[in-house]
Formats: C-alpha cells, sequence, structure tokens
C-alpha cells in the first residue's frame, strides 16, 4: 500500500466483494444461466475497476478489467470472477499486513507496519457459510 487511504479503500471494497458474491451466488442458484442486470453490473464494474487498480499484480486475470454491459454475462459467470478476485484480495491482505511488537496485525503501508489494524487476514477469508 502506498498510502492509508489506499487501506481504507480496500476494506470498503472488499465487504463490497463479499457482499456481491452472496448475492450473485443466491442468484445463480436459483437461475445460473440468465443473464445479470445492467444495474447490478454497473456496481459490480465500478468495484472491480477500483480494485484492479489497487491489486495490480495481484488481479486473477491479467487480460479482464470487467464485464461487458452490452454482451451481459450469466449469473454464473459473475460468481466465477467475483469469486478469483476475492481469493486475490485475500491474498493481497496476507502480503500487505504483518504482526507489531504487541501481536496485532497492522497494514504495511510504503514498506513499513503502520498503525492501521488490520486483523488476522484469515479472518477476512471468504466463507459463504460464514455470510448466510
Amino acid at each position: 500500500m502506498e498510502k492509508k487511504e489506499d487501506v481504507w479503500e480496500f476494506e470498503k471494497l472488499e465487504q463490497q466483494l463479499h457482499s456481491f458474491l452472496d448475492e450473485m451466488s443466491e442468484l445463480s442458484r436459483k437461475k445460473p444461466n440468465d443473464p445479470v442486470n445492467k444495474f447490478k453490473l454497473k456496481f459490480v464494474n465500478t468495484t472491480l475497476d477500483k480494485l484492479n487498480r489497487l491489486l495490480a499484480d495481484y488481479r486473477p486475470f491479467e487480460d479482464f478489467q470487467q464485464f461487458d454491459v452490452d454482451t451481459l454475462p450469466s449469473n454464473s459467470d459473475v460468481v466465477l470472477i467475483l469469486a478469483q478476485y476475492i481469493a486475490a484480495g485475500h491474498r493481497f491482505r496476507t502480503d500487505n499486513t504483518a504482526e507489531d511488537d504487541e501481536d496485532n496485525w497492522c497494514w504495511i503501508v510504503r514498506g513499513k507496519t503502520s498503525d492501521l489494524i488490520a486483523g488476522d487476514p484469515d479472518a477476512f477469508k471468504y466463507s459463504s457459510e460464514k455470510n448466510k
């Protein structure tokens, strides 16, 4: 992370990603091949665009930026991609946090452990069971 604002942005986007995956997974269970509506896709794409900038080399697919709103993806397609972004986000969180002298998990900002509490990265690992 380059600045503290990046940490706050990542944490917000990470939560949005988890919420989107929960919602899209539910839709995919009911109607996996139905296209996602443009309204939902707009918000998913905005989140992915911001995540792409923060994740940089951690992005799950270097040639994927966001979904095409003209050829709407299916619910299951969106679930597949969101799950990959969540896994990449977990790797990013794991690599950008460290325990400080008091055994607190903190974000690493500009190469140094900051005073921003991150929590144990495994506590943020996505689990569909946890999010029901």
